[in-house]
């Protein structure tokens, strides 16, 4: 399993963002099954995260066929974050004062512990301080 965060999206959509190249060469490397993935797993938190920060860094259409998109894929499991998962991301928010992670962050990390889920393709080096596996 594979969790993807807001910084792999806008990176696949924002061909002038720095990581553009490697997540578009991630992504063909699953399509052409050199990277093979069991499951594919995002959450509505990061979907609303992405959507805003698409439509203010390259525009409300691209954020619209962005959307679309990701809540038409069958390849996506889109998981909502519920009161468990948000009770555990807000005990993750109140315990690391010393680092500054963002509430979204904090679930990603909540579900991605609650489903045993390692691997995160993301350019986000706070998953990476936190224990996970970030790809490419």
């Amino acid at each position: 399993m594979i969790f993807v965060d807001t910084s792999a999206f806008l990176a696949l959509v924002n061909e002038k963002d720095n990581n553009h190249v490697a997540a578009k060469q991630f992504l063909e490397e699953i399509k052409n099954g050199k990277i093979r993935v069991k499951k594919i797993i995002t959450s509505d938190y990061i979907i609303d995260e992405t959507l805003t920060r698409i439509r203010y860094s390259v525009g409300h259409k691209e954020a619209v066929e962005w959307g679309k998109d990701i809540l038409a894929s069958k390849v996506i499991e889109k998981i909502e974050i519920q009161r468990e998962i948000f009770g555990l991301a807000w005990e993750l928010f109140q315990t690391y004062e010393d680092k500054k992670l963002s509430f979204t962050d904090c679930t990603s990390f909540a579900l991605m512990k609650k489903k045993g889920i390692e691997k995160v393709f993301s350019f986000d080096e706070d998953f990476a301080r936190l224990g996970f596996v970030l790809i490419p």
